[in-house]
């Protein structure tokens, strides 16, 4: 499959799965779709948008590492790099919410062997992403989320 084709697909692909993923968390308040098919779990991470200076909620695949998780900005392997990424440079600090709990958290971008650690414990979890890797065509930034002091769901801006 040519890279443009397999954008094409793969970015119809997770625009509409990100949409009604939306409208079920909404509709069912966050009980449904809490782990992806074959036991990956989901977060809702929500940064600061770099040049918008509003609040944007992504759900994302993450891997429990130590006191924390981590996310890869692999965007299904698409050679463009997720808008999330450059918030979380940009804005470190933001939230992250977790089945029914919610945090206020840091974004901290892996390094080196660190990074590599982390991204084999995402393919670990979910096997696609080898093939993001594959396809991307680009280095994939993987960040901890660095949980920090426990708020209210309410409290994540909208």
């Amino acid at each position: 499959m040519s890279k443009r084709l397999y954008d094409l697909f793969w970015g119809t692909s997770l625009r509409t799965t990100t949409a009604l993923h939306r409208v079920v968390h909404r509709v069912s308040g966050g009980r449904v779709w809490r782990r992806f098919p074959g036991g990956a779990q989901v977060v809702w991470i929500t940064t600061m948008g770099r040049k918008s200076q509003q609040w944007r909620t992504n759900p994302l695949l993450a891997a429990r590492v130590d006191d924390g998780w981590c996310v890869a900005g692999s965007n299904a392997g698409q050679a463009k790099v997720p808008g999330w990424v450059f918030n979380a440079r940009e804005h470190p600090e933001g939230y992250v919410l977790i089945n029914d709990d919610a945090w206020h958290c840091t974004f901290v971008e892996a390094e080196g062997e660190d990074r590599d650690q982390l991204f084999e414990r995402m393919v670990a979890m979910w096997k696609s992403y080898e093939m993001y890797a594959e396809n991307a065509g680009r280095y994939i930034p993987v960040f901890r989320i660095v949980l920090g002091e426990r708020v209210p769901k309410s409290a994540i801006p909208a």
